[in-house]
């Protein structure tokens, strides 16, 4: 798609609001010069966030931001569905996605580097990112996630993406909402396997610096047994669709 594309912000944040001038200041380099508004779906936070939502509104450089607040979501793919709703609001104006976690840091090629290889036959487009797991406090190592070793798995969150709006169907239920976490990597195994949906990684373009176990984190990352638990049921669900091999 070409540079002119009106791009959609799509942000859900549960208890961020610490991490949130960051993130918007990520989002305002990655997206400066470009046709864009945010979606914020404020996933029942008890702190400052629609606060902090609010003052963001008066200089940020987006056409307009949405904010809307919701109770407490079931899992995290029904949170950020919530968002794919309302995008479908303005998708002939805005038809490009872009996915951000409230406590992330956008890449600042992210949009300038992906948007170029977006197009209807190729709707769905990734690129690098930094993982770094903070159980070990904020010292630990950082890690480069390269598109295209993550491309055989499809391991990689909404966060490295864009994607053309054409993908959200008419209900907004994009990701799926039948497991607790790693919704998106169900969700692109569907999409390639049972849709025949075309994925494109886009090695090189650095897109989010992911931050694992975060405190307060709206990821909803999950440790030691309980995640384990959810990956266990992950592989099930993609074996379900198309065996996934050994891993």
């Amino acid at each position: 798609m070409d540079l002119s594309s009106g791009i959609q912000v799509l942000t859900t944040s549960h208890n961020c609001a610490s991490y949130l001038n960051k993130c918007f200041e990520t989002v305002e380099t990655a997206l400066k010069g470009f046709k864009w508004m945010m979606v914020f779906c404020d996933d029942a936070s008890a702190d400052e966030t629609e606060e902090v939502v609010n003052a963001y509104k008066t200089g940020t450089s987006a056409d307009k931001i949405i904010y809307k607040k919701f109770d407490k979501a079931e899992t995290i793919g029904q949170a950020k569905n919530r968002t794919c709703l309302i995008s479908l609001q303005n998708k002939e104006e805005y038809p490009v996605l872009c996915f951000m976690d409230a406590d992330d840091e956008m890449g600042e090629e992210r949009v300038s580097g992906l948007l170029p290889h977006l197009t209807e036959e190729e709707p769905l487009v990734f690129g690098d990112y930094i993982y770094q797991d903070l159980s070990n406090g904020e010292d630990s190592k950082k890690m480069l996630m390269v598109a295209e070793r993550r491309y055989p798995y499809l391991t990689f969150g909404h966060w490295a993406t864009l994607i053309h709006s054409n993908l959200v169907p008419e209900n907004g239920i994009f990701f799926r909402e039948d497991i607790e976490n790693y919704d998106e990597m169900l969700t692109w195994w569907e999409l390639k396997y049972s849709k025949n949906i075309k994925i494109k990684p886009v090695s090189g373009v650095m897109t989010n610096f992911y931050r694992r176990n975060r405190p307060n984190s709206c990821s909803w990352t999950f440790r030691n047994e309980k995640d384990q638990e959810i990956l266990t049921k992950l592989r099930e669900k993609m074996n379900e669709i198309y065996p996934i091999g050994p891993h």
